[in-house]
């Protein structure tokens, strides 16, 4: 009893007694800040996943028709709702010859998941192409109407073209179709194959 009666008069041990509770308070709402953070941040990675999961989803729809040794074509829809993490939100695709771009904001933030297509990519319709061809070459390129031109002239034409990159409507249909180009080398009818994807 004695010892306790010293401790509650003894106003050093009160001020060490209310510093170490202090200390010890902070200390807890560091940790639990700490583990609010840690939570965040995994949350923010799932969302990662499923996003970087939709493009590579996409691009292999886009690579399986350009692996195709005949002209293609297949639908593809976009569908978030399988994804726990996406749902309810608003996507914007951009796609050009380069690139595939899956674009949400969630939160006030960005995300983003670019891929690389392994084919030529052009992101417009077929009736686009042969209008871009034949303003260009004065054919549209078809087997009834060859270009007249060399390889890599006609792969570097659409390749500057199909650089801007054109937005699609996540909601809406898309279409992926593999197609051919065809032109005359001054010896014979070769062809060009490239993937179309459009609305």
């Amino acid at each position: 009893m004695k010892a306790l009666s010293v401790f509650i008069h003894d106003n050093r041990a009160w001020m060490d007694f209310v510093l170490s509770k202090t200390a010890l308070i902070l200390a807890s709402v560091v940790v639990i800040a700490a583990v609010y953070h840690f939570a965040v941040s995994m949350e923010q990675m799932d969302r990662q996943k499923e996003l970087d999961m939709h493009s590579s989803e996409f691009l292999s729809y886009i690579d399986k028709v350009g692996s195709s040794p005949y002209e293609t074509n297949i639908t593809y829809t976009f569908n978030a709702g399988h994804f726990s993490h996406l749902q309810e939100q608003q996507f914007e695709i951009s796609i050009s010859g380069e690139y595939v771009v899956i674009d949400t904001i969630i939160d006030g933030r960005s995300m983003i998941s670019a891929r690389t297509p392994a084919f030529r990519v052009y992101p417009y319709s077929p009736s686009i192409l042969y209008n871009d061809l034949r303003s260009e070459y004065g054919a549209n390129g078809s087997i009834m109407e060859p270009i007249s031109s060399e390889h890599m002239d006609i792969v570097r034409y659409l390749t500057s073209r199909g650089a801007d990159e054109v937005t699609f409507n996540a909601s809406e249909q898309f279409y992926i179709q593999k197609t051919f180009i065809y032109f005359n080398n001054n010896i014979n009818v070769e062809k060009i194959g490239y993937v179309l994807v459009y609305q």
